[in-house]
């Protein structure tokens, strides 16, 4: 199991679909793409700049109702990855685990101040190599040309490499 952490929320390019990047904390600082709703991205990126509106959304009121019933959110867990589904498991007090989306949970361990964490399996299956971290003190022309491949290289199938 790995510490993640946010490392943006963008959307991505062409399919206009909202994605979630999460970073392990140390390591090979691997990224984990996770697709997720529009809803959810601007929770994220509020928490992200500590933006809260005048009543809670709804990630701020279940830790708000996590804290009025005495309970203790302790970590997330992104546990699975199926069908190109994320599943992720809120861990709390007294070994309680409920199941989350990963965009929900994140939201709330940003809110909550709480740990991510990614199992192995999770990283091994759906990661990326993060070769912007890597190149990070070379040429911006560079990087962002490793970037545009990179991208590429998400984005293609075997058929895009098929010679006739």
């Amino acid at each position: 199991m790995h510490e993640m952490r946010v490392r943006a929320v963008g959307v991505e390019p062409g399919a206009h679909r909202p994605v979630l990047l999460l970073e392990e904390a140390t390591g090979d600082h691997r990224l984990l793409p996770v697709w997720i709703g529009a809803a959810e991205a601007d929770a994220i990126m509020l928490e992200q700049r500590g933006i809260s509106g005048p009543r809670p959304m709804t990630h701020q009121l279940i830790g708000h109702v996590l804290t009025a019933f005495g309970r203790r959110l302790q970590r997330v867990r992104v546990t699975e990855v199926r069908d190109n589904i994320f599943y992720a498991e809120l861990i709390l007090d007294r070994d309680t685990r409920v199941s989350a989306r990963v965009s929900d949970a994140v939201a709330l361990a940003l809110h909550l101040g709480i740990p991510i964490h990614a199992e192995d399996t999770v990283l091994d299956a759906a990661a990326v190599t993060n070769t912007i971290t890597r190149l990070a003190g070379d040429d911006p022309a560079q990087v962002d040309e490793v970037e545009q491949f990179r991208r590429f290289l998400d984005t293609a199938s075997p058929e895009d490499f098929d010679p006739e």
